[in-house]
């Protein structure tokens, strides 16, 4: 697939995958208004964001199985119907238990769209170009939040929360006709569900969010959450080890270079998931900005995400993406830590400097962290690791914000207690819950700078192996059976030798075998010259031998090893070299050719005229395609 087919079918897959990003911030900028009109706490509230994302997370896990088994085409509308549905649904609620299960329907729907966009790129574009392709497709997961704040913010204000909803109705009306047009079937093959691996990592998943979520209000029950959680996850991951059809392929967490890219990435993206929580609660809540403003100072901080994204795609394409998870993770650190210290100014400005680094460092370790892992798969093993890779995304979903709402929560409630104003207790709970995550980013980039530091060596081991298990362009190129004289041979055997081969050189080698001269036709000429100076030329030695000085001193000359008159400084070559190094060697040293090299021995000889023949293939195979 290639050509506009191509770019239509990504850009319809691409819009899906900004969709399920708008949707996963969708009820951010109302849940200040929604806590207010249906009289309940942050806690309470953060379900629509937390239960989005566990609904989402179990349809993710199942994806291996639905995009093997299910057409491309009958997956993209399954998912377009349940989104529009869900949001329908939201639109018209009533009560917060109306709301919470609207919510869950749509993230049936959105959770398919971005392993359905990062499966089909896989599948469909080249490898050498993936991670530019991957970066398109996290660029559009950023902006789906990076408007959500905005658009919704100014609905909100103007329309009330349940207004909110209109947005996704009206892009999957869009999508749905251009996905009609433009979204084709791709080859399915066999896949299996287990039943009861989805049922477990379901329980997983809203233990853990509640354990996280009430670990800082209430130890006991949190605890006790948290170890159901730890329980059910071994459950679980054993279910999969022993299973015939797991619903997670587990293997790539047993590659070295996957299972950190995938705990980076999640770190990474807990980060941004509780940016779009926390930062619209601090805002409205401390600084008492509208939905709508708070909206547009998040904006130009997720823009710059994005525009970090794309770089980093670039860079990875040429360099790689691990030297660039380090710093990533560096500015997430230094921008929550300016966040903790600030929080208690109410500055605005300052909010917009520090979460502006926060996202520029997830766009620069989120996509090479994903890249990195999925980069080393065999094709085989793509579905897998890309289930996995966006599992542990939405594993962070769900835990960001029950996490750091939670440790919010707890510090602003011991804040009123203890008499505090509203105000400043919101800003007192957002200082304590930046300040964890900014240790935690702070530890996440001296980890990515030692697997840094391990990749690069895994990746130069790989690459002198994969040279040394294939013939170099001067291997291929050389005469492999030189011919070489030893140094007590005669000259005038040698000269013998040059005419009947048809060459102007050969080494000279000692009776070990080692390089110790070249004898060439131009040290013939250099040494007849010195003898009778009338010798420049070929023309004048042709002169010069009527002449009986001449012969008596050819006769001296063929009697002489042929050590005494070799050039005794040998340039050579090694095998391993470029053949850019072997042309600026030739031309440097102005030589026709230059002995061959390895492990201290001749192997070949490589001339000018092999050089000149291998271009000029080139040349005419590149004209006649």
């Amino acid at each position: 697939m290639q050509g506009k087919q191509l770019t239509m079918l990504l850009g319809v897959l691409y819009g899906g995958a900004f969709l399920a990003g708008f949707n996963e911030n969708l009820m951010n900028m109302g849940l200040i208004a929604i806590m207010d009109e249906f009289a309940i706490g942050s806690v309470t509230a953060q379900w629509l964001v937390t239960g989005f994302m566990i609904a989402s997370t179990i349809v993710v896990m199942c994806m291996a199985f639905l995009y093997r088994r299910i057409k491309l085409r009958t997956l993209f509308f399954a998912a377009s119907a349940l989104t529009l549905v869900g949001s329908v649904l939201g639109l018209f609620s009533t009560n917060f238990a109306m709301l919470l299960v609207a919510r869950i329907i749509q993230a049936v729907g959105s959770g398919v769209f971005i392993p359905l966009m990062m499966n089909t790129i896989l599948a469909v574009t080249p490898k050498n170009k993936l991670g530019s392709y991957l970066s398109l497709g996290g660029c559009t997961i950023t902006f789906g939040p990076a408007f959500a704040p905005v658009v919704c913010g100014a609905l909100v204000t103007n329309l009330g929360w349940r207004s909110i909803f209109i947005a996704p109705i009206a892009v999957m009306a869009l999508l749905g006709v251009l996905g009609f047009i433009y979204v084709k079937d791709l080859e399915n093959s066999e896949a299996h569900l287990d039943a009861p691996s989805v049922t477990l990592s379901g329980v997983t998943l809203f233990a853990l969010s509640f354990g996280l979520a009430e670990i800082a209000i209430d130890t006991v029950l949190g605890a006790i959450s948290l170890i159901i959680a730890v329980a059910a996850a071994v459950v679980f991951v054993a279910r999969q080890l022993a299973c015939q059809y797991p619903l997670i392929e587990l293997s790539p967490i047993r590659r070295v270079s996957f299972w950190p890219a995938a705990v980076f990435a999640l770190v990474s993206l807990m980060s941004t998931f509780s940016m779009s929580v926390l930062l619209p609660l601090y805002l409205e809540g401390a600084c008492g900005i509208t939905a709508f403003v708070a909206g547009v100072v998040m904006l130009i901080p997720v823009l710059c995400n994005a525009a970090s994204t794309l770089m980093s795609g670039r860079i990875m394409d040429k360099r790689g993406g691990w030297p660039l998870i380090p710093l990533g993770f560096a500015s997430i650190a230094v921008g929550f830590a300016f966040m903790a210290i600030f929080a208690s100014t109410y500055s605005i400005v300052a909010m917009f400097f520090a979460s502006a680094l926060v996202f520029i460092g997830v766009g620069m370790s989120l996509a090479p962290s994903q890249t990195a892992g999925l980069r080393t798969l065999p094709p085989r093993e793509n579905p897998f690791g890309v289930a996995l890779m966006t599992t542990f995304t939405q594993i962070a979903a769900c835990a960001g914000p029950s996490l750091y709402i939670g440790l919010m929560s707890s510090s602003e409630n011991a804040a009123l207690n203890s008499g505090a104003l509203e105000t400043a207790a919101v800003a007192q709970g957002f200082a304590f819950a930046v300040c964890f995550a900014a240790a935690l980013a702070l530890a996440s980039a001296i980890g990515a700078t030692v697997f840094c530091r391990a990749a690069l060596k895994r990746s130069n081991a790989a690459s002198k192996h994969a040279q040394a298990q294939q013939p170099t362009e001067i291997a291929l190129l050389m005469e492999t059976t030189p011919f070489v004289v030893m140094g007590t041979m005669p000259v005038g055997e040698v000269m013998n030798e040059l005419v009947n081969r048809k060459v102007s050189g050969m080494p000279v080698v000692d009776d070990g075998g080692a390089p110790i001269g070249f004898i060439s036709d131009g040290d013939i000429m250099r040494y007849l010259s010195e003898c009778h100076p009338a010798i420049t030329s070929s023309y004048s030695l042709m002169e010069a031998a009527n002449s009986q000085t001449f012969d008596e001193k050819l006769k001296e000359l063929v009697a002489l090893p042929v050590s005494h008159i070799a050039t005794e400084c040998v340039v050579s070559i090694p095998q391993d070299a470029t053949l850019q190094e072997a042309c600026t060697l030739l031309a440097q040293h102005k030589l026709k050719k230059v002995p061959v090299m390895q492990n201290g021995a001749i192997v070949g000889i490589l001339s000018r005229s092999d050089v000149i023949r291998y271009a000029m293939n080139n040349a005419l195979a590149g004209i006649g395609e």
